[in-house]
């Protein structure tokens, strides 16, 4: 009986496996319709791509590696292993001297969302070749009230916009450099981060957009994702998931070849300004400002603005206490390889910012964070709650975390609260 079911589950594990390497074959006949040819960038968006399940670290690609790790398939797929060093994401990496596009698998069974991610992760291959290099910080000050208030009327400003026709949305467009230009005002040291990840997360958005989805359907995504931005816990950096498609999308009715100028130095504020034929906004009196954000459903936001920082508060307070007061674990970052989800960082002010769950490889090893999270300053350094912490040969685990170290390195006791890793 045994024998029986050993082989009705082998007759099954082949039959997923088939039917997974046929859909994954029709994935990549679906971004290669798209990549190819397309009026937004001067290079092909379709190229070598990964398609990898991050539980058995399975792998789908199109094309061969240059190691062997990848074997043919049929249908132009080639599978094999991902090696265990490679930090699984919905990211673009070098690996066997090739630059790939990675997708987690299973993707999206809504084929808009899908190749939406498809082409987004396809941009980010080849942004360091159209001159549009990766920079990766966060807009900190978007965990503030004051900071979500004046992004959400933003918002709201550029969806009214939306909702007119090309030539009557100056007032709107104005107004969304208002609120924008108050946040400037407001946090004058950490305001740039907006613009450099527009030029990145928010371009690579933009170009999942306008390629993935039909032209019909888009205005009312935009719609959606505008309306859902304030249901969000945190926005630090998924903010331009919503930004740069809105933006893209309102260059793009005015001068549908707007990409071909832009560089990492460009600005949508002012890309609006340009083709729109608008006056850079002077900040009006805080009077004046009430009443433009009383257009836009300003005293709803604000009021639910409130409500949620009480809420932000108590996490600020439990976050700080694991970092700061318990036993703590430090590791120095060398050369990092960090995979995190945008959507649920959490910013602590002065101390860093929180990633609930992330995947890090350095020197040191290879760091897994399921839960609690971990804490991270300026991409320097890494603290981990040492609370429950335990060692068995080269692994360390402790609350919802655990590393694997590399040879030569070791956990060292600093005192009854800190510990680090040291090379010997």
């Amino acid at each position: 009986m045994r024998s029986l079911f050993l082989v009705l589950f082998c007759c099954l594990a082949s039959i997923c496996y088939a039917q997974d390497h046929l859909t994954a074959a029709g994935y990549f006949k679906e971004i290669k319709a798209v990549g190819l040819q397309q009026p937004v960038w001067h290079l092909p968006l379709y190229g070598p791509m990964l398609l990898v399940d991050p539980q058995t670290r399975h792998v789908f690609a199109n094309e061969a590696d240059g190691g062997g790790h990848l074997t043919p398939a049929g249908e132009g797929v080639y599978t094999g292993t991902l090696p265990g060093d490679v930090i699984i994401a919905n990211t673009a990496i070098t690996w066997q001297g090739k630059s790939w596009s990675v997708i987690i698998w299973p993707l999206p069974t809504d084929k808009e969302d899908r190749l939406c991610l498809m082409v987004h992760e396809s941009f980010h291959r080849i942004q360091d070749s159209l001159g549009l290099p990766a920079h990766s910080p966060s807009a900190d000050h978007l965990a503030t009230m004051e900071g979500r208030i004046y992004f959400l009327l933003e918002l709201q400003a550029l969806k009214a916009a939306l909702n007119k026709p090309v030539d009557q949305r100056k007032t709107d467009l104005q107004n969304a450099m208002v609120f924008r230009e108050k946040r400037k005002q407001l946090f004058p040291n950490t305001f740039a981060n907006e613009r450099i990840l527009e030029m990145n997360e928010g371009l690579a958005e933009y170009t999942g957009v306008i390629l993935g989805r039909s032209t019909a359907n888009i205005p009312g995504y935009l719609s959606n994702i505008i309306d859902s931005t304030a249901g969000r816990s945190t926005i630090i950096r998924s903010f331009v998931y919503v930004s740069g498609p809105i933006y893209g999308y309102l260059l793009y009715q005015r001068q549908r070849d707007w990409t071909e100028k832009v560089d990492s130095l460009s600005d949508f504020p002012a890309l609006i300004a340009k083709y729109y034929q608008l006056s850079v906004p002077k900040l009006p009196t805080e009077t004046q400002l009430v009443s433009i954000a009383n257009r836009y459903n300003g005293t709803a936001i604000t009021a639910a603005e409130k409500v949620k920082e009480t809420a932000r508060l108590e996490k600020v307070k439990v976050y700080v206490e694991r970092f700061t007061q318990q036993r703590t674990l430090k590791l120095k970052l060398m050369k990092p390889n960090v995979g995190f989800n945008p959507s649920n960082m959490f910013d602590l002010g002065a101390h860093g910012t929180v990633y609930p769950t992330a995947e890090v490889k350095d020197k040191w090893g290879k760091l897994t964070v399921a839960s609690n999270g971990m804490l991270m300053k300026d991409w320097k350094v890494i603290t981990l709650s040492a609370e429950g912490l335990t060692t068995q040969d080269n692994v360390i685990q402790g609350s919802g975390w655990k590393i694997v170290l590399e040879d030569h390195w070791k956990l060292l006791k600093e005192d009854d609260q800190h510990f680090i890793l040291q090379q010997f």
